[in-house]
């Protein structure tokens, strides 16, 4: 029996958290933030996570006690900078100021200020602190609730403000063919018809290279493969419904890197992955191939929670 669906299509998007941290990736993740409020008649919340140890450091060394809150006064400042002042205007705008754990103190806010949505930078300052930040990313991939919006630094060509009509004509939907693929595509086919975009379905069938000994010929059950995997995919297409075109393409070698490729070969605007646990296309581990497509994409990619939110009031 198929899940519930993870995606609230009638209220996509309208109260958004924005984690930034002063960089420019961070900037370009609240352009998209800002853009997708816009589009939605949203709110968009904008969070800044304290470091408890630099706290209590400033706290002894410099008897400085008011440090925790001093961030609160940047924020305004770093979103004005950072946003065209048309797009200020039109988006509802609100700042937050943690301080503790960057992933866990981020899902807490999101759970506290009811968010429908997380956008973030995947990476941010030079040297270590990108590697941290980028690990904080693959961790709200396994913590976060709701959908997360995760922006690459090259995304979309190198655009350092989305588009007014992003994501633009089409976004794509990896399906792994398991038994939760068709509400995955419902999933996906709402956010495409939130945004007025067609849908572009893909699977990617893992190629094997066989040993050097090995001699027979493998080529005409690997297009028997790729034939039953078409059709798949283009039952799946049905359930979309009326309103959304739907495209179907089948493409064989590593799932990550392929998925990326096709998204960057197509001028895909945004790509939307279910998070998977356990065996599947989308690896053993919560997010694992969805991680690893950011990695490589220049395409913002928004990855859904395999679980079933909670029923909330309206706001």
């Amino acid at each position: 029996m198929p899940r519930a669906s993870t995606v609230n299509r009638s209220r996509l998007f309208r109260s958004i958290l924005c984690p930034i941290d002063f960089s420019e990736p961070s900037a370009l993740a609240l352009r998209y933030a800002a853009a997708t409020a816009k589009r939605s008649g949203g709110r968009v919340h904008v969070l800044y996570v304290n470091d408890p140890l630099l706290v209590a450091a400033a706290a002894v060394a410099l008897g400085d006690r008011s440090f925790a809150s001093v961030a609160l006064s940047e924020l305004p400042a770093f979103v004005a900078k950072a946003i065209p002042a048309g797009a200020i205007k039109a988006a509802d705008i609100k700042y937050v100021v943690e301080t503790g754990p960057p992933d866990r103190t981020i899902v807490a806010t999101a759970r506290r200020i009811r968010c429908d949505a997380i956008v973030m930078g995947t990476h941010g300052l030079s040297g270590t602190d990108k590697l941290l930040i980028g690990s904080t990313t693959e961790r709200l991939f396994k913590l976060t609730p709701v959908p997360l919006l995760a922006v690459p630094p090259l995304a979309l060509r190198g655009a350092h403000v989305p588009a007014p009509t992003w994501p633009g004509p089409a976004i794509m939907a990896p399906v792994d063919l398991r038994d939760d693929s068709e509400s995955d595509v419902r999933d996906a086919a709402g956010i495409a018809r939130a945004f007025g975009a067609s849908l572009v379905l893909v699977h990617v069938v893992p190629q094997v290279t066989p040993p050097p000994w090995y001699r027979a010929d493998l080529s005409a059950h690997w297009r028997m493969r790729v034939t039953k995997t078409q059709r798949q995919l283009e039952s799946l297409a049905e359930a979309v419904g009326a309103g959304v075109p739907v495209q179907t393409r089948v493409v064989s070698g590593n799932p990550a890197d392929e998925i990326a490729a096709l998204a960057a070969e197509k001028r895909i605007g945004l790509v939307v992955m279910h998070l998977r646990k356990g065996p599947g296309l989308f690896g053993s581990r919560a997010g694992s191939i969805a991680y690893q497509v950011l990695r490589h994409a220049v395409t913002p990619v928004l990855v859904l929670p395999d679980r079933v939110p909670k029923p909330r009031t309206q706001r």
